[in-house]
């Protein structure tokens, strides 16, 4: 997945939010349809993409198909309330390995479907089945492909522990946070959306957590960017296109520091996107929102969700 489909993903989502309010976006969820096992915990390991932008541009998750000796990746997106597949990577694939996956230019949804994606097998009583802009893949088979990705259905009645420094993803039904020097906080989850609540100098906001958005700490208004800014800093600037509107997201270096779960957590740059209507700020901000936060305010620590009963905590690495 290229960097830039990653922005312009990140503007259509944070978008979404500033214009009609997180409670809407939220309302066509559909049913989980991933089948876990049930008792054992698994331990998925999870490697990141880099590009000029970013060393974590996308966490991605090997998984393998039945009939198909080789590993491929989805990416792991809370941003996305359940998973899907691109048809043409699937095509390609069915190509090359006949006794793997069958799909048509009209195939919208697998049934029955199984696959592993670390060593957990996992049953997709349904998946989606989308375009994708790529017609092939790699024929070497050590090349990183990509082919879908894994949404918050994975993890959805579960606790996910997502070890940022040792880069891998526990699933399991329990766990114990004694002796870390971790407590519980409460997060909003509905329609298998992650709200997790913060304060950033004592004002008390919520941040859509979205791993989908790994080269974001934490994507606000600018407003509040420029507020936070440290004196004298140089923004970078990226074009994106969404919607046929042209934004700019920019990044300011920061030397501020947001509190989550207990934890002090620094930031290094804060991001904002200019094209936003003060409409659509106030929308967003009508609904607690503060914007949305990726994988890089956490990348030297342990993040414990709960969905099951809607907790987390923020772990130091040790």
């Amino acid at each position: 997945m290229r960097p830039l489909f990653m922005l312009k993903r990140a503007a259509i989502l944070i978008i979404s939010i500033f214009h009609v309010g997180y409670s809407c976006q939220a309302q066509d969820t559909p049913v989980n349809q991933l089948v876990l096992p049930e008792e054992k915990d698994h331990k998925i390991p999870f490697i990141w993409i880099t590009s000029k932008d970013s060393q974590y541009s996308a966490m991605l998750i090997p998984v393998k198909l039945s009939g198909c000796p080789r590993v491929f990746y989805m990416q792991f997106d809370t941003g996305s309330p359940y998973s899907l597949l691109y048809r043409n990577k699937l095509k390609a694939i069915g190509n090359q390995y006949g006794e793997s996956v069958r799909v048509s230019d009209t195939t919208e949804k697998l049934l029955q479907f199984p696959f592993h994606v670390g060593n957990m097998p996992i049953l997709a009583k349904e998946i989606t089945v989308q375009q994708f802009d790529s017609t092939s893949i790699n024929r070497n088979k050590n090349a990183i492909e990509i082919i879908g990705t894994l949404g918050t259905d994975l993890i959805d009645n579960k606790i996910a522990c997502i070890n940022y420094p040792k880069k891998y993803i526990l699933i399991t039904n329990s766990y114990n946070i004694e002796k870390t020097g971790a407590a519980w906080s409460v997060f909003i989850y509905e329609k298998r959306r992650i709200l997790l609540p913060f304060s950033i100098r004592e004002e008390q906001r919520l941040a859509y957590f979205d791993t989908g958005s790994s080269a974001f700490e934490l994507l606000t208004d600018k407003t509040t960017a420029m507020r936070l800014s440290s004196p004298n800093a140089t923004p970078t600037n990226r074009e994106v296109e969404s919607w046929g509107k042209s934004l700019k997201v920019v990044s300011i270096p920061t030397a501020d520091s947001i509190e989550i779960a207990f934890q002090k957590l620094p930031l290094y740059n804060i991001t904002y996107m200019e094209g936003i209507s003060d409409a659509q700020v106030n929308a967003m901000k009508k609904t607690g929102i503060g914007g949305m936060a990726g994988n890089g305010i956490f990348l030297k620590r342990i993040l414990v969700l709960d969905t099951r009963n809607k907790k987390f905590c923020v772990q130091p690495f040790r």
